[in-house]
């Protein structure tokens, strides 16, 4: 093992960070040296951003210093060391900002809320703090869930509210510094596409070595380089990503003028991420605006195609939308959106703020059923209702679409469709040879043929899967969460999705999770964002050993 190797890829690395680091840094300085006061009087962050770079280029120096005489081979296990290591650090440093500036007391839900952004889960702990009218003292939060079984939690709030000059209040996410809210969505922006192919992108002298780290990183069981050189094809990824970005910025200024330019871009940050965070409590439902909404939806559906595909198009291959992948993802999104809406109709509507609104027309549950399907499949995480009040097949449905998840090689979490589709033809070559035996079968994804090694990784990862699954379930319920909470838990944090039911639920946050449960979603999420394998190798004794 090359640990030298290590370090100057790190230092580099640092290096990069803290120059993304100086983007919210100056825009913190924007809010509090020359915004109004009166409209933004939400607590500073400047000093926050600018100890936290001081600390990024500090580890970055002294990292240098260690790869001295580094003889520069940069391997399959030196990078997988280095990826996890990265993906560790980053969340590490990214939420540093949060506890400088005092917005989280605890280190731990500090590096939740990093985490959350940089692996796109969109999950937060931003929850408003409570007071006694009366004393004005803190008081603990108290919320009885009844399903299986009553549970009440009882937890304190994290953010205090802000009030401005003329007496307006600001509570929860609203109350929070607009560069620190910023930098929230730009981590998951970064996520979104992978810090690491934003990494070999930029560092063009890695050549042949930053393949490894691209991979690596590269969700989908097929890792599929759209030019001979992997810096070329991680520049050209961000092209496409950074476009999509702008399109999106654009029309929702465009369709909707009372959006300020600072909510178009966190919310298209947090759109084609597939991510999900919003600067306002009530996610997207706060604009209520139908052009919004459906852009949204568009966007998140685009972020959770494989990026290759725009590539393709791009250089007149129409024919790749024709790959078996495409056409079963958007079946899926059409047919479990469809039965979702069909569900909805003459359910009764409850609002945002608990109250009840009617009935769902059918023109409403269409527009309300798919756009929660999309975001759960699309593991972006917005939400327009409180879908915990909706029938139970219903947030079956959104649980198991969870877990289905987007295409290869898009921003999207959950299994991927083209493993479903891989699984599905092992599965018919294995009963085709009970009653064959003597027939050949060939495994195809469209045009390519599937070896036998990518059909036993796709056999592994679903073990995997449903392995943790159990495994984080079985702890957050050990951790004294209902059996239903910690099953949408599971599903939230290993699929990097962000939303959940009952406790965890739209109206919630995961601000009344346990030091041990908020850890341990921490790393299910980085798990999951890695697909397992990364991560577990580093587990292994002979790992370490050199040969």
């Amino acid at each position: 093992m090359f640990y030298r190797e290590i370090l100057r890829i790190l230092s580099s690395y640092l290096f990069l960070y803290a120059a993304i680091l100086s983007v919210p840094f100056a825009l913190a300085a924007y809010y509090q040296f020359v915004a109004d006061p009166v409209r933004h009087p939400q607590p500073a962050s400047t000093l926050a951003f600018a100890y936290t770079i001081a600390i990024c280029l500090g580890l970055a120096f002294f990292f240098k210093q260690g790869m001295r005489q580094a003889k520069a081979a940069l391997y399959r296990r030196e990078s997988l060391a280095t990826a996890v290591i990265i993906w560790f650090l980053t969340p590490a440093i990214g939420c540093l900002p949060f506890v400088f500036s005092g917005t989280l007391q605890r280190i731990d839900q500090a590096y939740f809320e990093a985490a959350s952004g940089f692996t796109t889960t969109g999950a937060t702990v931003l929850e408003a703090k409570k007071y006694d009218p009366e004393t004005g003292k803190e008081i603990p939060i108290r919320r009885t869930y009844c399903g299986m079984q009553q549970t009440t939690y009882e937890f304190y709030g994290t953010v205090a509210p802000v009030t401005n000059a003329l007496g307006k209040q600001f509570e929860g996410i609203e109350a929070v510094s607009h560069a620190l809210l910023f930098w929230r969505s730009l981590m998951q922006w970064l996520g979104g596409m992978g810090i690491l192919v934003l990494f070999v992108a930029f560092l063009p002298e890695l050549g042949v070595k930053g393949k490894f780290l691209f991979q690596t990183e590269s969700p989908g069981p097929i890792k599929e380089a759209l030019t001979p050189r992997i810096t070329e094809t991680a520049l050209q990824l961000w092209q496409i990503y950074v476009g999509l970005t702008i399109a999106e910025i654009i029309l929702l200024l465009a369709t909707n003028r009372q959006m300020p330019l600072f909510d178009a871009v966190t919310i298209t940050l947090a759109t084609v991420s597939t991510g999900g965070f919003s600067v306002h409590n009530q996610s997207l439902g706060y604009y209520q605006n139908f052009n919004t909404e459906w852009i949204v939806l568009v966007f998140m559906i685009l972020g959770s195609i494989n990026f290759s595909f725009y590539y393709y198009i791009i250089k007149g291959k129409i024919y790749r939308l024709f790959e078996p992948e495409f056409a079963l993802y958007m079946a899926l999104l059409l047919v479990l959106g469809g039965f979702i809406a069909w569900n909805l109709i003459g359910v009764e509507r409850i609002s945002l703020t608990g109250e009840s609104e009617g009935m769902y027309s059918w023109k409403e549950a269409l527009h309300m059923g798919f756009f929660q399907l999309i975001s759960a499949q699309t593991s972006t995480g917005f939400f327009l209702a409180d879908y915990d009040h909706w029938p139970a097949i219903v947030q079956a449905i959104i649980l198991i679409a969870m877990y289905l998840g987007g295409m290869a090689g898009s921003t999207a979490g959950g299994i991927k469709i083209v493993r479903f589709y891989m699984l599905f033809q092992i599965i018919l070559s294995k009963v085709e040879s009970i009653f064959r035996p003597k027939t050949i079968r060939i495994i195809r994804l469209g045009q390519r043929e599937i070896d036998q090694s990518a059909a036993v990784s796709v056999l592994c990862f679903f073990i995997l899967v449903m392995v943790f699954s159990v495994l984080a379930t079985l702890c957050y319920v050990a951790d004294q969460i209902d059996p239903e909470t910690a099953l949408g838990l599971t599903a939230c944090m290993i699929n990097n999705t962000g939303g959940a039911f009952r406790a965890a639920g739209p109206m919630s946050t995961m601000a009344f999770l346990s030091p041990f449960s908020t850890l341990l979603s921490s790393f299910v999420m980085i798990l999951g964002r890695l697909e397992f394998y990364a991560v577990l190798v580093l587990l292994v004794p002979a790992f370490w050993k050199d040969h």
